[in-house]
């Protein structure tokens, strides 16, 4: 029912070669978790997301399509890193969704991670 966020970020090379390729649950780990998930102390980068909208799409033979607004974060420890996992996390979404805000260029005081978020719109069919 929700969007496959996780599976599309996994299918790209590009993401999985700074996030982690999932060899190893262990020592590569795909590092991908819902917003509240992320470990303690997660190694960065790393990219969590949510989806806190949602609608059918109806028309008068029903509902065929649901739409949900999914907000997909992005964390560094560096500021020319965070650039190039934003850059791959946004060119794995955009062929499945449509890219509709950024929504975060900044750096957690506390952890000093930078953050660039985006805000997703995918359209799911339900056939």
């Amino acid at each position: 029912m929700l969007p496959k966020i996780q599976h599309l970020l996994k299918a790209s090379p590009a993401v999985t070669a700074l996030i982690g390729a999932g060899t190893d649950p262990i020592t590569d780990p795909v590092r991908v978790y819902r917003h509240g998930d992320a470990p303690q102390g997660v190694t960065a980068p790393y990219v969590t997301w949510s989806a806190p909208a949602g609608a059918p799409e109806n028309t008068f033979d029903g509902a065929d399509a649901d739409v949900w607004r999914v907000h997909v974060d992005c964390w560094s420890d560096g500021d020319l890193q965070i650039e190039q996992l934003a850059a791959a996390v946004r060119d794995a979404l955009e062929p499945a969704a449509h890219l509709v805000a950024y929504t975060a260029n900044d750096r957690n005081p506390e952890t000093k991670r930078y953050r660039i978020g985006f805000a997703f719109d995918f359209i799911l069919s339900r056939n």
